[in-house]
């Protein structure tokens, strides 16, 4: 069920963003298990983690992203001595029953982020977190390990919904008229002030 789940994620993620590359998709994976098992104690993708250089890496994820299979045609070109550009292409639909409203909306913000920062910053963002620091190249990441403290969880939470935050901002300054508590979520409003204070 976890592979389902997870290779069903990874094609949803494919078909909001075609050009997602390989680190990336690794990422996505990552970013929803840490978010909920932060909320929840429990991950949703249900997959284990190893530490690689560039950040925490899913297992599964990691296999079937490889080469093509029953789920992906998974094309990949040599862009320098150490890269390579992974490109994919879904052989199915992701079958979105697997999860729920609040699951899809994770999908969507993690989504959308990911569109926004290029690969380096995606990857340092993950560097900041002791569950990588802690740990040596190709050591496994328990599941328990994505416990995040307060600092980091806060860190977290500002990269992924500072894009949404300011579209609240914006749209209530387009709006001056609605009142602030019936158009943005508390969450968001959280957001907004501590990036102001941050500025300050």
């Amino acid at each position: 069920m976890k592979t389902e789940k997870q290779l069903n994620a990874l094609i949803y993620a494919i078909e909001k963003y075609p050009l997602i590359g390989r680190t990336k998709l690794m990422k996505f994976v990552f970013f929803v298990d840490l978010f909920r098992f932060n909320q929840t104690s429990e991950t949703l993708l249900e997959d284990e983690y190893i530490r690689l250089p560039n950040g925490p890496v899913p297992d599964i994820g990691f296999s079937y992203t490889d080469n093509s299979n029953a789920y992906l045609t998974v094309t990949c070109e040599q862009f320098d001595p150490e890269r390579r550009l992974y490109h994919y292409t879904p052989r199915k639909q992701s079958d979105q029953s697997l999860f729920s409203d609040d699951d899809i909306e994770l999908f969507n913000v993690i989504i959308e982020t990911l569109k926004v920062h290029n690969t380096a910053q995606v990857s340092d963002l993950t560097h900041t977190f002791r569950l990588w620091k802690d740990a040596r190249n190709s050591d496994i990441i328990t599941k328990e390990k994505l416990q995040l403290d307060e600092y980091e969880y806060d860190e977290l939470e500002s990269f992924f919904y500072y894009l949404q935050a300011t579209k609240y901002a914006k749209e209530i300054a387009e709006f001056p008229d609605v009142a602030v508590e019936e158009t943005v979520p508390d969450e968001m409003l959280r957001l907004q002030f501590e990036t102001m204070d941050r500025a300050e």
